[in-house]
């Protein structure tokens, strides 16, 4: 019965999804009515409608991609790491896939079809860091995101720098994409989301101590370093594209696990799903807020996502994460 209505609650939600992106692709400044549509289909000529297709419908592809890929990526980086703080921009990953993707744009431009690879390169430093740290001294939850913050102020600060050159350009959030934007973040998200369900029957197994691990034969460090390095691909694909979104690999996760429990063979789906619809809302609210100015789906979600940090830090600090 509970597998049921998992199933029916991911279909709704999934409704709730298509809706979300036709709303999206009606509203801006020029609005679109369904004799658009007709006009569209029965003549085949609408330029309003070719234009707006255009310019529109990457933006929504882009959104629900990257909404999709951070949250999983929020998730496997929580396993790995096994820290329910983690989050690629908040541990520096985001920041570290920034500045390759940036020097790449300025010194190989060429490879711009490569960039999700090239800025995985990035992403993979701040991750390195944080795990031989770890390694060494052993952090708590808290202590560990301290670090990460560190390298992500650290790395900020160096891409402040490399950002006073003009010829230095950085993504700018989901506006003024084109199609072979969305062509690059397809093949990642493919490849990283296919990736991640092939192993999510191995994430639970990611909560046993290393001595439970062995005497199952499961090889628990590899399964670690795969699921991390899965997270930091996903999110440095991510950046390549849009630069930095924050918090929606926190905010996502967490709220699955309070729907629909813990099980990653599930939690995964559903934070691919969710994430998709959160990041593709909150693009949607920054357009029609303020219109014609719009404000940053960033923005939307670091004003949610800021509280929820705060309290989960306070939470885990009551049980002593």
């Amino acid at each position: 019965m509970i597998k049921h209505n998992k199933k029916l609650l991911f279909i709704c939600l999934f409704i709730v999804l298509i809706i979300t992106a036709y709303i999206s692709f009606i509203t801006g400044t020029i609005k679109l009515s369904f004799n658009d549509f007709v006009v569209k289909f029965t003549t085949g000529e609408n330029a309003t409608l070719d234009s707006i297709i255009d310019l529109r419908l990457p933006r929504i592809l882009i959104a629900v991609m990257v909404g999709a890929m951070l949250a999983v990526s929020g998730a496997l980086l929580q396993a790995a790491l096994q820290n329910p703080l983690a989050e690629a921009n908040i541990i520096g990953v985001s920041s570290g896939a920034l500045i390759m993707r940036a020097l790449c744009m300025l010194f190989i431009p060429q490879l711009y079809f490569y960039l999700p690879v090239l800025s995985f390169i990035g992403g993979v430093i701040p991750f390195l860091i944080i795990v031989i740290l770890h390694a060494k001294y052993r952090f708590n939850a808290v202590s560990m995101i301290l670090v990460g913050v560190a390298l992500f102020v650290l790395l900020n600060g160096i891409l402040e720098i490399l950002t006073q050159n003009p010829l230095m350009k950085i993504p700018q959030g989901l506006t003024m994409k084109i199609w072979s934007d969305v062509y690059i973040l397809a093949a990642s998200a493919f490849v990283g989301i296919i990736l991640t369900l092939l192993i999510s029957n191995k994430l639970n197994l990611l909560n046993l101590d290393d001595v439970q691990a062995r005497s199952i034969g499961f090889n628990i460090d590899r399964y670690r370093w795969i699921t991390g390095l899965l997270a930091v691909f996903l999110a440095s694909a991510t950046v390549a594209i849009v630069g930095q979104i924050a918090f929606l690999g926190i905010i996502v996760p967490h709220v699955v696990r309070k729907i629909v429990g813990g099980n990653y063979k599930v939690l995964i789906p559903f934070s691919t799903i969710i994430g998709a619809w959160l990041l593709l809302i909150a693009d949607l609210l920054g357009r029609v807020i303020q219109p014609p100015l719009e404000i940053p789906a960033n923005a939307i979600l670091m004003i949610v996502g800021g509280p929820m940090l705060i309290y989960l830090i306070c939470k885990g600090q009551r049980n002593r994460i």
